[in-house]
């Protein structure tokens, strides 16, 4: 069942770096709010993983329903998925 979001909630979801939180007795807490998903779409697949060699470990990536998301803040992802040529940025 799909969740209905609030004004308050959209405004919380467009912040860019923080948000301020109400705290006790009126004063505030800022707070750092979640970097914002990045998706690709998969032109060759629906379903797969992709691995990035990052040192010794492997990261992966998995497509599903066509779409990978990433952070914005992540760069090697955002490098590595860029470059990928079956995967094209999704939004701006």
């Amino acid at each position: 069942m799909a969740v209905k979001k609030s004004a308050a909630d959209d405004a919380a979801s467009d912040a860019d770096e923080s948000a301020v939180i109400p705290g006790a007795e009126g004063t505030g807490a800022v707070v750092e709010v979640a970097a914002r998903g990045v998706t690709y779409a998969d032109s060759a697949y629906t379903s797969r993983s992709l691995f990035l060699q990052a040192g010794d470990d492997l990261r992966e990536f998995k497509v599903l329903a066509g779409r990978v998301t990433v952070q914005d803040d992540d760069a090697e992802a955002l490098a590595f998925l860029g470059g990928h040529a079956d995967l094209q940025r999704l939004g701006g």
